[in-house]
């Protein structure tokens, strides 16, 4: 699902360019999705501004899948 939710989100970022906010809110999302799973915050403002289903995604994926073994 991690997976899926990046291309989501850029596609939103893409989309989105005209507005100021959804790239920046994405580059927040793609940024903690290297660490970690991003907080809740930012996975509704990805859901709101963003992408809908990337935003979904993010909410509903798993820790484990955010973690390097």
């Amino acid at each position: 699902m991690k997976t899926a939710a990046k291309v989501f989100i850029i596609i939103g970022m893409i989309v989105g360019l005209i507005t100021i906010i959804a790239p920046i809110i994405g580059a927040v999302a793609l940024n903690q999705m290297k660490t970690g799973k991003p907080t809740t915050a930012v996975c509704v403002l990805v859901l709101i501004f963003c992408s809908l289903i990337g935003g979904i995604l993010l909410l509903v994926a798993d820790e484990s899948e955010f973690t390097t073994p």
